[in-house]
């Protein structure tokens, strides 16, 4: 039990990351899902060696951002491994586009980008700084970190699972408060190691998030 004590303490302080109470995050995925526009997927998936081979296909790369993306009216992921870790898609940025089924395909999603920002993204509540969701960035070392943290707990770690949410304050007395007040009516996502996999079934682990949203 202290060993394990020991290995969450030491994923905690992980920059990539931290972890969200659950109560917290259920707050937020109902928040969410209060929103009631068209389209908008609850969850995502990416199976754990496309997404390390990815890595390793683009190592070079500095930032893994995940774009919103509306494909059809659905929510999509566009996965950009990119030299900069701002909005605007670069010519050289390698980009894929994920669904909610763990479906990586190679493309250019600029389009698509602009497809959520016009719809999906029109219709979201308006951030008190008139901020408009497009994208969360990761440095390669962060996510490498995370996930080889992750494989040391969970050695049977199989898949990355994404829950969508949209922030809101809480109590004040909360460490992450003025992170969540900043954030007030921004979408982004937690994500769950998946682990001990069998047919349908699966062992969930907890859910982190703080990435850097942009803008």
């Amino acid at each position: 039990m202290e060993l394990e004590k020991l290995k969450q303490e030491k994923i905690d302080v992980i920059d990539f990351a931290k972890k969200i109470d659950r109560e917290i995050e259920n707050l937020f995925v109902e928040n969410y899902q209060k929103l009631r526009i068209d389209g908008l997927t609850e969850t995502f998936f990416i199976d754990l060696e496309i997404f390390k081979e990815l890595l390793i296909k683009n190592e070079n790369k500095k930032f893994c951002k995940f774009y919103y993306i509306q494909k059809g009216k659905a929510l999509y992921l566009g996965l950009s491994f990119s030299d900069n870790d701002q909005c605007p898609i670069k010519s050289d940025d390698k980009k894929y586009i994920l669904d909610d089924k763990s479906i990586i395909e190679e493309g250019d999603f600029t389009n698509l980008k602009d497809n959520f920002v016009n719809g999906i993204g029109a219709k979201l509540p308006t951030h008190p700084e008139n901020k408009k969701d497009t994208l969360i960035s990761y440095s390669m070392e962060e996510i490498n970190k995370y996930l080889g943290e992750m494989k040391k707990v969970h050695p049977s770690i199989s898949a990355l699972k994404f829950n969508m949410f949209q922030y809101s304050p809480v109590s004040a007395d909360h460490e992450f408060s003025a992170h969540f007040i900043d954030r007030d009516k921004r979408i982004a996502f937690c994500v769950h190691a998946i682990f001990d996999k069998k047919n349908n079934l699966y062992s969930e682990g907890d859910g982190y998030d703080l990435g850097n949203l942009r803008p």
